[in-house]
């Protein structure tokens, strides 16, 4: 019944999985999608963080699937903006975003599962940085939504979570990257070779920060007491 979609995969750098979201898995959902509804319009988003998006979809497979499939291929750099404004911000009482998020389209966030060196993990949550555009959220130091890191990264990741809505996640933790959510961190051994998917995007993560080793409850952005206030 859903007609438009808009996925969001983690693609940091122009590095294969498990430090980016297998294009493998992208398309798996888009050959589902378009099984269930030939008519639905795809869409990729994303905002690479230490490389130029368009690097990055086309060293990891991504133009190759969008042309493939006919999916529209988004960049956050490059896309039209509209402002939000939240009472209760923590870090952002306003926003520049993508417009698109805001057009009626069926948001599924796609990470892959990865620990993270400040905020223990990062997840479908946590996903949402990269849809911050270079231009406003830049400039803190060199990686392109450095902003975060001057505000806090969790304060942020919560302010995102408030302006976007995840309408469904799915962590691809065919592989899982332990230690680090840089380049060459250390994958998981032996591989998960798991998918977690739900509607609700705090849970989905909770269980991926286990398949990690993580205590969900220590993960600021995914801790019980924060989100059941």
């Amino acid at each position: 019944r859903v007609d438009r979609i808009l996925i969001k995969p983690n693609l940091l750098e122009d590095v294969p999985p498990p430090c980016t979201t297998s294009v493998e898995c992208i398309e798996a959902l888009v050959r589902y999608i378009k099984i269930n509804n030939p008519q639905a319009q795809l869409a990729i988003i994303e905002g690479s963080g230490g490389c130029g998006t368009p690097r990055a979809f086309q060293a990891l497979g991504y133009c190759r699937l969008a042309e493939n499939h006919k999916v529209k291929l988004v960049d956050v750099d490059r896309c039209p903006l509209v402002i939000r404004r939240g009472e209760g911000a923590l870090a952002y009482p306003r926003l520049y975003l993508p417009r698109i998020l805001f057009e009626g389209y069926y948001f599924i966030s796609v990470p892959t599962l990865k620990a993270h060196t400040i905020t223990g993990v990062t997840l479908s949550r946590k996903n949402l940085i990269g849809l911050l555009p270079q231009k406003y959220y830049g400039g803190y130091w060199h990686y392109h939504r450095s902003d975060v890191h001057r505000v806090g990264v969790n304060q942020a990741i919560e302010d995102l979570n408030h302006y976007v809505n995840i309408d469904m996640a799915i962590i691809d933790a065919g592989i899982g990257q332990a230690d680090s959510h840089l380049p060459g961190g250390r994958p998981c051994k032996p591989p998960c070779k798991k998918l977690v998917g739900g509607y609700e995007a705090w849970q989905v993560d909770r269980v991926g920060s286990k398949l990690l080793g993580i205590d969900p409850d220590k993960v600021a952005h995914l801790a019980y007491d924060h989100n059941c206030k």
